[in-house]
């Protein structure tokens, strides 16, 4: 097989940059934040705490994936269809959000719309198998 062109493996790069970003920040910025003023309720116990932050964790090791497919994309085939799966996933339970916990802001929206273009990516246009 042919190598990629240099156009989609730009594509791919920089949407790749731009979920390993956007997890990456933010995701430390939650890790280590002291303020939980989040709740709801005011009650936030350690147990909500340490789940905060581990699904944020979570979330700054996807970003670290997502630059790490950029480093010899070509060969990151399956990481980026497995990118694109979590990426659907998330679509899903958003969309599932919407039919059983109503409309959210437009902010949630707009992450909703962005999320379903990089799993479309991920999934529809991913690196050509590696020879």
């Amino acid at each position: 097989m042919a190598a990629m062109n240099r156009f989609h493996k730009s594509i791919l790069c920089g949407v790749l940059i731009f979920l390993g970003v956007s997890l990456v920040v933010p995701g430390l910025i939650e890790m280590f934040k002291s303020d939980y003023s989040f709740s709801p309720t005011g009650k936030i116990t350690v147990d909500v705490r340490n789940q905060h932050r581990a699904l944020h964790g979570m979330m700054v090791g996807l970003g670290l994936l997502a630059f790490t497919a950029c480093f010899d994309i070509e060969k990151a085939r399956n990481l980026v269809l497995w990118l694109g799966a979590t990426m659907a996933l998330l679509v899903i339970a958003r969309l599932y959000s919407l039919m059983v916990d109503g409309i959210p802001g437009t902010t949630t929206l707009i992450y909703l719309f962005i999320e379903t273009v990089l799993a479309m990516i991920f999934l529809l246009f991913p690196p050509a198998p590696y020879r």
